[in-house]
């Protein structure tokens, strides 16, 4: 029983002290610039996207929208000649993600996927990185802070993920990390509040040539 109790206080003072890793002041503007984002009237944000990886690199741009639960992303990047367009959506009981065909002989395909828990996109902006991290490093920039967070608690998560805030407005101004073996870096360029719920409402009529697939 002693034994027990021991290996429980020691635990509970590990995690003490992997927390405390991750600074009070780094937590606060995590949460300053989640609640400048994540309005009960949604948000849409312009994102550049940059891509680069070993033998090759791609640039693109990205609408991401969100209401509550809800979120409709499009995605279009440029590399190596070809254009690829994605839309992902969530209505809060389905998720659908569709991809156009890069090439005249291939055909735009349709993932459907029911369940009331949306999955977590390889190109997506991480707001919780102070739950994903043993470390954090806070920078102090003219117009924004930099936090550097190093040494993941999930192996799936990247080694180092890099986030900028304005100073003044806490809004997000940057997401950078290392995804497999490409790097990714994502600027917004602009946001706007309020959206319409229209937005999130999924409409198969609109891929009216895409191979439906349902999960």
């Amino acid at each position: 029983m002693k034994r027990i109790i021991v290996m429980v206080a020691v635990a509970v003072m590990t995690a003490m002290s992997v927390q405390a890793q991750i600074p009070a002041e780094v937590k606060d503007i995590l949460k300053k610039c989640g609640e400048m984002t994540h309005r009960s009237d949604g948000y849409e944000l312009d994102v550049k996207l940059h891509v680069s990886a070993v033998i090759a690199s791609m640039n693109g741009t990205m609408k991401m929208c969100a209401k509550g639960n809800k979120s409709f992303t499009v995605m279009q990047m440029k590399a190596l000649g070809h254009v690829m367009y994605h839309e992902t959506g969530f209505d809060g009981t389905q998720t659908w993600r569709y991809s156009k065909a890069a090439d005249d002989d291939e055909r735009d395909t349709l993932t459907i996927t029911k369940g009331a828990t949306k999955k977590k996109e390889k190109f997506s902006i991480n707001m919780g990185l102070d739950k994903e991290y043993k470390k954090a490093k806070l920078k102090t920039t003219d117009k924004h802070y930099e936090i550097t967070f190093t040494e993941p608690l999930n192996k799936e998560m990247p080694k180092k993920s890099i986030i900028r805030i304005d100073k003044n407005k806490y809004l997000l101004h940057e997401y950078e990390t290392k995804v497999s073996i490409a790097k990714m870096k994502m600027t917004v360029t602009r946001i706007k509040y309020g959206v319409s719920d229209n937005v999130f409402v999924f409409d198969p009529k609109k891929y009216p040539n895409a191979v439906v697939v349902r999960k």
